[in-house]
């Protein structure tokens, strides 16, 4: 659990090499990451892994919603971050905190802070 101390996130992005970029960047940051290409796999983990927080890239575009749903339905507490488009139907919903492409790594870090921080209170 995060209380200052390292974090458990799930990484779920088709993408393999923005998915490694993830990964160095909160890896960086002290964090414990598990890392998938697959919903399905995800949804796995979710079911034996306390998670903290979430990144779902562009993955989910047209399956998003009932996705994140089966996760909430899981671990409710559960902070979710989207990668997607301005444009994208996810990132119009209330998931959890979002970034439109291009963003920085220091973006991504602050985003994943401030859902660790929510779910901590």
């Amino acid at each position: 659990m995060f209380a200052g101390g390292p974090a458990t996130i799930l990484v779920l992005e088709d993408n393999a090499a923005v998915q490694e970029l993830i990964e160095q960047a909160l890896r960086g940051s002290g964090h414990r990451i598990l890392s998938t290409q697959n919903p399905l796999e995800a949804l796995e983990v979710v079911r034996r892994v306390r998670i903290d927080v979430l990144v779902v890239g562009h993955l989910l575009q047209d399956q998003g919603h009932a996705v994140v749903d089966e996760f909430r339905a899981i671990q409710p507490e559960l902070a979710v971050v989207t990668i997607c488009g301005p444009d994208d139907e996810v990132a119009e919903t209330e998931l959890g905190a979002s970034l439109s492409p291009p963003f920085s790594l220091n973006d991504l870090r602050a985003i994943v802070t401030a859902g660790l921080e929510h779910r901590a209170r």
